[in-house]
């Protein structure tokens, strides 16, 4: 018997939260608590509650939070909720519907709204594509580029930054008390063991929305931040993203990242296999379009799968950081 989801701390105020789900998408959920604001912050909801694979504990995220990371009672003031949403994606907005039903704030990118609008949103959420609830949520904040976040007029400390490429409606978070960059699926190490013990072992995946070229553009712009905020600190960025990795050095491991890509669209990196998108993942379909899956021999850090037409977009990557 396996949890639904796991807890531990990242830092001083924020917790990682797990979700096993049955996609086997295992997303990574960030709780950030203000005591003073009685508010807790969540950065993606993962795969919603019908959708969990564990049998032990709550299923739904909401009250597994009140449960496990937050302190209630009833002769305290009850804690409100903002949710920020990294992308649309089905497993980090499946658990955003409790929220909104408890009028919480949901901020998203303001990069492209009309990818999010609900005529738009079973489609680019892949919900329909993998049988799933498209969950009922209204945006109540698009968030601009470089936008300091608020809530009820307190500074909460945390920058949006539009990152598109993995979708177009793509934002990363930082946190800048605590000197950590959330980034969703931009980004994330190929492999990790999950506290249940379960392996995972996933590609930085592109969808048929994604756009590589945006993509590339969003990494730079996330290693200037970086390299900005170590320049005379001891302290390091850290980067926690929507999968696999929750505590990376920043700067080394964005670099790391750019080089990977520089080195598949230089066709230096293996071509495993090609394949239709309704087999990339277990449980859905990614459409009709041909995927190519890049893994290098042995243990490696990354691995990338994109859509086919990715390798007419490829070309030498020069980032002003080159220059």
């Amino acid at each position: 018997m396996t949890p639904s989801y796991s807890v531990s701390r990242l830092n001083s105020t924020t917790h990682l939260v797990i979700h096993n789900d049955k996609f086997f998408e295992f997303p990574y959920i960030y709780v950030k608590v203000y005591g003073n604001l009685k508010l807790a912050v969540i950065i993606d909801t993962g795969c919603g509650a019908n959708s969990a694979k564990g049998t032990r504990g709550q299923t739904d995220l909401k009250t597994y939070i009140e449960e496990n990371v937050l302190s209630t009672s009833r002769d305290e003031k009850q804690w409100s909720f903002l949710v920020i949403c990294t992308h649309c994606h089905f497993d980090h907005v499946g658990g955003i519907e409790s929220f909104a039903d408890d009028d919480a704030s949901i901020v998203a990118s303001g990069f492209d709204k009309d990818f999010i609008n609900p005529a738009n949103l079973p489609k680019n959420s892949f919900c329909k594509a993998f049988g799933v609830d498209t969950p009922k949520y209204k945006v109540t904040h698009f968030a601009s580029d470089n936008e300091h976040l608020s809530h009820s007029g307190h500074d909460l400390g945390l920058t949006a930054l539009h990152t598109p490429g993995h979708t177009p409606d793509s934002q990363a978070i930082y946190d800048v008390k605590e000197r950590w960059l959330f980034t969703g699926d931009t980004f994330y190490q190929r492999a990790a063991t999950m506290p249940w013990a379960e392996k995972q072992d996933v590609p930085i995946l592109f969808p048929p929305q994604g756009n590589w070229h945006d993509w590339c553009a969003s990494l730079e712009k996330l290693l200037r931040l970086s390299k900005a905020e170590d320049a005379g600190n001891e302290k390091l960025v850290r980067v926690a993203c929507g999968h696999t990795t929750s505590d990376a050095v920043a700067t080394a491991m964005v670099e790391r990242v750019i080089d990977f890509a520089k080195r598949i669209a230089a066709g230096k990196v293996r071509e495993v296999m090609r394949l239709p998108g309704k087999d990339v993942a277990p449980g859905g379909s990614l459409g009709d379009e041909i995927f190519v899956y890049w893994h290098d021999e042995g243990d490696v850090e990354f691995s990338m799968m994109a859509p086919e037409r990715f390798l007419e977009d490829f070309g030498p990557i020069v980032l002003e950081t080159d220059l």
